[in-house]
């Protein structure tokens, strides 16, 4: 909770390489109180206010309650992959703390999409997708981490979530997702599951492929992906079920 959000549970908290790792098993959770929180959000403000005010209110919370880490992420992968610059050279520019032009336009693209499915679910009264998307897409971080190896060799942060330290916690965040995927959105849970499991290993490959591997900053930008096309996938299945 502590590492993944705001919240400060423990003040001065700290944590070894395996006691990260092993917070891996509860990512899924935390996504669901996370959701809980946007969900409760898009309750109180829906009768107050139209529905786009209502779900601009419910992103900036998140990125709010999550302190624009993964964000953060997304700006500095699409910076490093639109340079097409060598595998070495793009890491480095993953680690610059500025954002150039095409971070800017992955943060603006990724807030404008999570609004506008935002507002179709808050219109829909779409409750159970507020709650489930930020579990399945810290799911499918999980999936991504254990299917590829840290790319950095002077390692880093993001190498304690990643490769076969991440395999053995894949259970119970597995079954945490699953659970409530089923319990919230029946069968059209159990296909947003699926989709942000594969998603993982796919991207995984590509992270391999293009940069020997996986940092810190490709799994936030791969969380902020999946959830922002879980939003607007959820918001055609509702659009389409009514």
């Amino acid at each position: 909770m502590q590492f993944l959000t705001i919240i400060t549970v423990v003040p001065g908290l700290s944590a070894t390489e395996r006691e990260l790792s092993a917070s891996l098993s509860y990512f899924p959770l935390v996504g669901l109180i996370l959701g809980g929180l946007i969900a409760g959000l898009n309750w109180a403000a829906s009768d107050f206010w139209p529905s786009l005010l209502t779900a601009i209110s419910v992103v900036i919370f998140l990125a709010f309650l999550t302190r624009g880490l993964h964000l953060d992420g997304l700006a500095d992968t699409a910076d490093a992959i639109g340079s097409g610059a060598s595998k070495e050279t793009a890491l480095v520019i993953m680690r610059d703390s500025c954002s150039g032009a095409l971070g800017v336009l992955a943060l603006v693209s990724v807030l404008l999409l999570k609004i506008g499915a935002a507002a179709s679910l808050s219109e829909s009264d779409a409750w159970q997708v507020f709650i489930l998307v930020p579990c399945l897409s810290r799911w499918s971080l999980n999936c991504l981490a254990a299917s590829c190896g840290y790319a950095r060799p002077e390692g880093g942060l993001g190498a304690a979530f990643c490769g076969s330290a991440a395999r053995g916690h894949l259970i119970i965040s597995g079954l945490t997702a699953i659970s409530a995927s089923w319990f919230l959105a029946g069968p059209w849970g159990i296909a947003l599951f699926l989709a942000a499991t594969i998603a993982g290993p796919i991207a995984g490959l590509w992270s391999k492929a293009r940069f020997g591997g996986v940092t810190g900053d490709i799994l936030g930008a791969h969380l902020e992906t999946v959830e922002t096309l879980l939003f607007m996938a959820g918001a055609g299945m509702y659009r389409w079920i009514q």
